[in-house]
């Protein structure tokens, strides 16, 4: 069931009455919904959970951590010894910049030395000026002879355990749905003509090859800032 745009949406957009092509457009929609997820690099999608729920990070050692994109964090929590049990974490003040005082953390996004407050989807967690603690209990454990399991290795353990709404908005942009609508109307029409996987040129008489998304669409896709960028390596 497509959740950026209703059938009855499309139809509006595209200015059909015909009820009995309800179930070709949901396809359609579906599908497209798909292909902007998987441009966009969120498998997820772009709407947020309705309930909150736990996520594991391992830790940075420092005073910022790096969190899945979300639209509000109700919890954070942390191992505070490497003798705790796994399931035994000490949580966190979660605090709103300007309104709460002696938090232990800020929700907040862009990166850890340029955090943004207030502006959602968050993507990052900072530590509160005046809070318990100084930094992120890290992870990392480089060896561990002697002691089962024993480790040869480095290794990330988790450290943070972070409960929040995981997405990038509470409904659907507005940008997005209309990105949907286009990439199925525009699948309709080549539809109704057949499914063809090549058209020619009217110039020229070359065959064109479609792409998955229409390159225009996808433009709006980037230009909007709706691609998440891939984030990798050590902070």
């Amino acid at each position: 069931m497509p959740s950026y745009a209703t059938v009855s949406e499309f139809k509006d957009e595209v200015q059909i009455t015909s009820h009995t092509t309800s179930d070709w457009i949901e396809a359609l929609l579906d599908a497209a919904e798909q292909a902007i997820n998987n441009i966009c690099k969120r498998p997820d999608g772009f709407v947020a959970d309705a309930v909150a729920n736990a996520r594991y990070y391992s830790g940075t050692g420092l005073p910022w951590q790096e969190i899945d994109e979300c639209t509000s964090v109700s919890a954070v929590a942390v191992k505070d010894s490497p003798s705790d049990d796994e399931d035994s974490y000490t949580s966190w003040t979660v605090g709103t910049v300007g309104t709460t005082t002696d938090a232990d953390v800020f929700p907040a996004r862009g990166s850890g030395r340029n955090p943004q407050y207030g502006k959602t989807p968050y993507n990052l967690l900072v530590i509160g000026l005046n809070g318990a603690y100084s930094y992120f209990p890290s992870g990392r454990i480089t060896t561990r002879r002697g002691f089962k399991p024993e480790y040869t290795g480095g290794v990330n353990l988790p450290t943070i355990k972070v409960t929040a709404k995981w997405g990038y908005a509470t409904t659907v942009p507005y940008t997005i749905k209309q990105a949907c609508i286009m990439q199925a109307a525009r699948w309709y029409q080549r539809l109704k003509s057949s499914m063809a996987d090549t058209t020619a040129g009217p110039e020229y008489g070359a065959l064109l090859y479609r792409k998955v998304i229409d390159p225009d669409i996808e433009l709006i896709l980037v230009q909007g800032g709706y691609v998440k960028p891939t984030i990798g390596g050590a902070p």
